[in-house]
């Protein structure tokens, strides 16, 4: 009886990231992480948005980012990303110099899912984006369809 060969390398891990900032946007993800997908709109609650850097940091760019805040939430996406995709990521965000990773639960229309996600290391200062990166925020909302609001709020960094 003749054995079917099989690969000796064991199937790549699958990755819920909840995205919520410049992901956001798909044709840059998909850019950043070819073989990610879309899968559902998502909260994370307590939290709020906010558009800063962290102190260390010039003040040349700003970025998004979460904070803890009662009774707030953040809308976003979750994606499905393969484990390699996370190198891609770690680029982008500029971790472990400007984000942290972390493991988060967040809601969505099937109830809580633990992801990953971005944070900004603290401490941070709040500042204003630059109008490019204002535009893809707002792109991203938009083409996803989340509240609005919540950005103009960050984006004018508004409480």
């Amino acid at each position: 009886m003749r054995r079917a060969k099989t690969s000796a390398a064991p199937p790549e891990r699958l990755i819920l990231y909840f995205a919520y900032g410049a992901n956001l946007h798909h044709e840059g993800m998909r850019l950043r992480c070819p073989r990610s997908r879309p899968l559902r709109l998502a909260r994370l609650m307590d939290h709020a948005l906010r558009i800063a850097l962290p102190r260390k940091i010039p003040n040349v760019h700003t970025w998004a980012t979460v904070v803890p805040e009662a009774g707030a939430q953040v809308p976003g996406i979750l994606y499905l990303i393969l484990e390699r995709d996370i190198e891609a990521l770690d680029s982008y965000e500029d971790y472990p110099e400007i984000y942290g990773r972390e493991k988060v639960s967040v809601e969505s229309d099937i109830g809580a899912e633990e992801a990953l996600i971005y944070m900004m290391n603290g401490p941070i200062r709040e500042a204003r984006p630059s109008s490019e990166y204002a535009t893809t925020l707002r792109r991203g909302y938009r083409e996803n369809g989340l509240p609005m609001e919540v950005l103009e709020t960050a984006l004018g960094q508004e409480r």
